[in-house]
């Protein structure tokens, strides 16, 4: 049974080895040693389980490699925990091999456009795998082979793990990092909020906090904000707070909306300043209620078409490609037959398609706001 009892500001800074200089200075900048001295609890409801998960410990054990492209090699295939292929990566100078993550593969791949394309090539192994290792040696071997590469792995359960390919100079955030600053600048703000939704692993982190605030739409629904906090090994990935609304419509059926103007969390050199102006941003997520309760109302009249629908499912394929789409497309299909739907109906019946990639999924709910803004612009 999860534990909901408060946590307290004194707690927090377990979050915190202060052994290293970046967290030894957040822990000075982000109101520590105010923590250390305060048994209040934080305005931040149902996240003990959370917290204390992202202590810092021997939960995983993580080392970083650098590499040329030339000194990694894919020595086979197998399954992961889950049924999904994956690669098997060797590297030149380890004397064991690692098998990637979905994440991981996209991430191998990315650079050269190749990222959905690579994916699905794993997935029909027995017809493309050849092919895929094909155009790993042209890009690895033959173009780019003394181009740098950080390889990020992880020991999970006693399996080596690929959690991330990137450039050396990247700087990821790690989620107890992020989870204090994020509680930090929570704390700051006039509303308080509850933790309603965790999903974390060795390589990403998404948290769903939400306002204990609900305001009610007349003859629509009941409406509540927060933010959707989303950390990953992916550079190319929006790492901070995205504005989400949540609508719980009066036939029983809901809505996430996130808005296409997110919090971003980046660290690049020393200083902390412009992550304590980012966060700075979160106090404005109130005044976007009336804007968005508009969009909404406009919403709720508009019926969907067979022509809307057939946007809508171009630009998801867009976003997570024509072969992930494929197991979605029998729901999609019976949703979207469905004329009577208005557009949150439309939409919060499209949330039951269950995206794995966190990223992939936060621009979906990002694309249904985009929609419905410019449909309530027009009018």
């Amino acid at each position: 049974m999860a534990k909901y009892d408060a946590v307290l500001k004194n707690e927090i800074i377990q979050l915190l080895d202060k052994n290293t200089e970046l967290e030894d200075e957040i822990f000075d900048i982000f109101s520590g040693e105010e923590f250390a001295n305060s048994t209040e609890p934080l305005r931040v409801s149902k996240l003990r389980d959370v917290f204390e998960l992202l202590i810092p410990k021997t939960t995983w054990t993580k080392e970083d490699y650098v590499k040329q492209n030339r000194d990694l090699s894919i020595e086979g295939v197998a399954n992961d925990k889950n049924g999904e292929p994956q690669l098997i990566i060797g590297l030149d100078g380890v004397p064991h091999t690692f098998i990637t993550t979905s994440e991981a593969v996209g991430h191998l791949f990315v650079k050269y456009k190749m990222n959905h394309y690579a994916k699905y090539m794993l997935s029909d192994q027995e017809d493309h795998l050849d092919q895929l290792l094909s155009n790993f040696d042209y890009w690895f071997k033959e173009q780019y082979p003394e181009e740098d590469v950080l390889v990020r792995t992880v020991i999970e359960d006693g399996h080596r793990i690929v959690r991330c390919f990137a450039t050396p100079t990247y700087r990821p955030i790690d989620n107890h990092v992020l989870l204090y600053m994020s509680l930090w600048a929570l704390d700051q703000l006039p509303t308080k909020f509850y933790l309603a939704l965790s999903r974390i692993d060795h390589s990403s982190m998404k948290l769903h906090f939400v306002s204990d605030e609900d305001i009610e739409i007349k003859g629509i629904g009941t409406l509540s904000y927060g933010f959707t906090l989303v950390n990953g090994e992916d550079k190319s990935k929006v790492v901070g707070f995205h504005p989400t609304f949540d609508l719980v419509n009066l036939d029983g059926t809901a809505t996430t909306l996130v808005l296409d103007k997110p919090v971003k969390i980046v660290h690049r050199g020393k200083s902390l300043e412009p992550i304590l102006r980012s966060l700075d941003e979160l106090k404005d997520i109130r005044s976007h209620v009336e804007w968005v309760t508009g969009v909404i109302r406009v919403a709720h009249n508009a019926k969907i078409d067979d022509v809307f629908a057939y946007k809508i499912q171009q630009e998801i394929i867009k976003i997570i490609g024509q072969a992930q789409f494929s197991k979605f497309a029998p729901k999609f299909n019976e949703i979207s037959s469905n004329n009577a739907y208005n557009l949150l109906q439309f939409f919060g019946r499209l949330n039951e398609m269950d995206v794995p990639d966190e990223d992939e999924a936060i621009k979906i709910k990002v694309l249904f706001w985009k929609f419905m803004r410019d449909r309530a612009n027009k009018k």
